[in-house]
């Protein structure tokens, strides 16, 4: 945005924006946060009717108590006339806690469709037994993204999955959730450009094969993570309309080879996220947050350092999101990850011990769409 001589402008929190406690002061009323604005010297300024105070270099400031999950912040100035009303958002359960998302997956499944008269139980799979050891040992939940299909192993699909698992899948349902996250591996990035039709058809097919094979219960309706991160207005509005309220991203804008990873929102946007890790489309009705976990091409002993890094990068959030991807697991893939089962083993033991608590996307945005 250019500034002009008669601007007066939100600089802290900003329209759209969600908060946790770190982002203020937490009390038994709610989060007292300090507004801050940027207008010119000598102006009468007033948040929700309270006179601001100013500050220096033309920044006036006045304390908020947000105690309910949506705040409207209207500013104003008597003497001109202007008023400008911005909406906040505090996220109650937002601090101290991380979501493990794991993208790109179908071999598992194919696999434990493979196997279905040989495996007594889902956990024999190596990749999920994994993932049961990291749960057992941490308390861990994993939400897993899934796609229709593959070409490995002659061709699998979602609709050849077996439903031997099913009550397995439902029984574990609290700490395993499954979405769409694409078609399949290839185009790269099928979504920057896809119409409303063509996800719909995409997203909602996988939505049925995943009730289908492992129950109500393991869907998770509300969050996805859509392939490389990037997807067209039309197609993340065929997304919330399938029931999918929230997307997480990287929210990287014009990078030096031209690709964008960006869902569907603007450069003003991404600096947005980059700071708070939060914000709500009011006009798609969808949450974008921020993938801050950034350990996908680290080595074990990395995690550490790039975990205590991303909290200073971003100091009004205490949220981890963190995203993996499947292939990395198995030698047969080109980029094979030999120590991927102690990358797990290295971020969940520090997190556990740096106080973060393990949560699906719909605790935390209190949707309230499963039962824990």
């Amino acid at each position: 945005m250019i500034r002009s001589q008669e601007d007066i402008v939100f600089t802290f929190p900003m329209d759209g924006v969600m908060l946790t406690d770190a982002a203020g002061e937490k009390t038994d009323k709610g989060l007292l946060i300090k507004v801050l604005v940027d207008a010119s010297t000598g102006r009468e300024l007033f948040i929700n009717g309270v006179k601001m105070l100013p500050d220096i270099h033309d920044i006036y400031r006045t304390d908020v108590l947000l105690d309910s999950y949506k705040t409207t912040l209207t500013l104003t100035e008597p003497s001109s006339g202007f008023e400008k009303s911005i909406d906040v958002y505090y996220l109650k359960r937002g601090y101290g806690k991380y979501r493990f998302a794991l993208d790109d997956n179908i071999w598992f499944l194919q696999n434990l469709n493979e196997n279905k008269d040989v495996y007594k139980s889902m956990f024999e799979d190596p990749y999920l037994a994994m993932l049961k050891k990291m749960h057992d040992r941490y308390g861990t939940k994993f939400h897993f993204n899934v796609y229709y299909e593959t070409p490995r192993h002659g061709g699998f699909n979602l609709s050849m999955m077996t439903e031997k698992y099913k009550s397995e899948w439902i029984a574990n349902s609290d700490w395993m959730r499954l979405s769409f996250h694409a078609n399949a591996d290839a185009p790269e990035r099928p979504y920057p450009h896809v119409s409303y039709e063509q996800m719909k058809r995409d997203a909602g097919r996988i939505n049925e094969e995943i009730i289908r094979f492992a129950g109500e219960e393991t869907f998770s309706k509300t969050v996805c993570t859509v392939h490389c991160g990037d997807v067209s207005i039309q197609g993340a509005r065929a997304l919330r309309d399938l029931g999918y309220r929230a997307l997480p991203g990287d929210f990287f804008y014009y990078q030096r080879h031209g690709v964008d990873i960006r869902n569907y929102v603007d450069a003003e946007t991404c600096f947005l996220l980059s700071r708070y890790a939060f914000w709500y489309d009011k006009n798609t009705d969808i949450i974008h947050f921020l993938c801050n976990g950034g350990i996908q091409h680290k080595k074990p002993e990395e995690v550490p350092r790039v975990f205590e890094e991303k909290e200073k990068e971003t100091p009004y959030v205490r949220f981890k999101e963190i995203c993996l991807h499947e292939e990395y697991f198995y030698p047969e893939f080109r980029l094979y990850q030999p120590d991927y089962p102690e990358k797990f083993d290295t971020a969940c033991r520090w997190l556990e011990e740096h106080g973060y608590q393990s949560v699906f996307a719909d605790e935390l945005f209190e949707f309230d769409t499963h039962k824990n």
